[in-house]
């Protein structure tokens, strides 16, 4: 297969050679003024020129589109990988819907103030912090919290998709979060407004050198970041910030000064906590379907329930999730019945989330918390 190839390619060229040849030597597209032809042999003289400019015309075009071929190449070693897609967004959480954190969220408005007031630093002879790192277990809210300091600090949000930067080629996986970086910076200097760059689960990408298979790739990330947090100046318009689940897992290297000097963790909510975030995820969910939704007489029994499964604020809003898919169902079977719901029915009540709640151990075991029947 591939000596034809070869062998087409080659007579692909000999022809191109040869009809250059053909067009042979410039003066013979040119006539003297005098001299003088048939109608005949003007035409045929016409023709000749019209055929060699033809031929011409295709190998000029043949070579330009080699020329475009390599040129995509070579643009492409300048460029993320095709598959790397850059999502900016403007996020609208804010901290009033984030529950049952109130002492985290301070701790977090002083990072924000280094951003906002860095020379409030530099009147004591100290540097702001350069970048944050929120530590905790899964679905405590650290994604949420990152999303709300982007809308508070009126920037742009950017998560970096880890599973499209990390490349199985060499090289790759560096150049790919070289280009996100410098998208970044563009993006700050084309609207004059800063970027969060949010890395989630940073011990993929941060994981301690050596401590794990394909270690050379994520060593090469850890320095491309490392790179750029030090070579960083204040007019680079970047925040850094990300989060994981286990921060002992995280490279040392990461937590000097200068990096991500400022590290918060994260917990489980309190008993306080579990209602706190119960009733701020209601209020969201009503106010986004523009109506009430929930019918609840004992919201501190509900909370002592989820406190009791040691729920995080992620788990809390997939119970409600639950509720609503189990009442969709539930109406889409009475209708299917001849028999709808009044709006009484269509309320989700206590016994409605008990139910969900009652299984939450199981089911999230199993992993299959949304869209198992009660």
């Amino acid at each position: 297969m591939a000596n034809s190839k070869k062998k087409r390619k080659k007579k692909n060229k000999e022809k191109e050679e040869e009809d250059l040849e053909d067009l042979g030597d410039l003066d013979d597209l040119f006539i003297e003024e005098d001299d003088e032809m048939s109608d005949e042999e003007a035409k045929k003289f016409v023709k000749s020129i019209a055929d060699k400019l033809y031929v011409q015309e295709q190998v000029i075009e043949g070579q330009r589109k080699i020329i475009e071929k390599y040129q995509q190449q070579i643009d492409q070693l300048s460029q993320p990988s095709s598959s790397l897609k850059i999502a900016l967004s403007q996020e609208e959480t804010s901290y009033a819907d984030i529950g049952g954190l109130d002492s985290v969220l301070e701790k977090i408005k002083h990072f924000e103030y280094g951003i906002d007031c860095p020379y409030a630093y530099s009147s004591y002879g100290i540097d702001p912090p350069k970048g944050l790192l929120m530590y905790g277990p899964p679905g405590t809210g650290k994604t949420m919290i990152a999303k709300a300091m982007s809308n508070e600090l009126g920037c742009w949000f950017l998560e970096l998709p880890l599973s499209l930067i990390i490349s199985k080629y060499v090289g790759e996986a560096e150049q790919n979060l070289e280009a996100v970086i410098e998208s970044a910076k563009k993006k700050y200097h084309q609207t004059d407004r800063k970027v969060m760059l949010f890395v989630d689960e940073a011990e993929q990408m941060f994981r301690k050198k050596g401590s794990h298979n394909g270690h050379e790739v994520v060593d090469r990330c850890v320095n491309v970041w490392l790179r750029t947090m030090d070579g960083m100046g204040s007019n680079e318009g970047l925040i850094f910030v990300a989060a994981t689940n286990y921060l002992e897992k995280i490279d040392d290297a990461l937590l000097r000064a200068g990096r991500f000097d400022y590290v918060v963790e994260i917990p489980k909510p309190n008993l306080s906590g579990v209602e706190d975030i119960f009733m701020k995820q209601i209020n969201i969910k009503e106010k986004k379907a523009n109506r009430e939704i929930y019918s609840l007489t004992n919201l501190e029994g509900l909370s002592e329930m989820m406190y009791a499964c040691r729920m995080t604020g992620a788990d809390i809003a997939n119970v409600l999730k639950q509720a609503s898919f189990n009442q969709i169902q539930y109406f889409m079977q009475s209708a299917a019945s001849g028999k709808p719901m009044c709006k009484e029915e269509l309320m989700i009540r206590d016994q409605d989330l008990i139910k969900v709640i009652s299984l939450y151990d199981r089911v999230k075991e199993e992993k299959k918390f949304v869209g198992f029947n009660v």
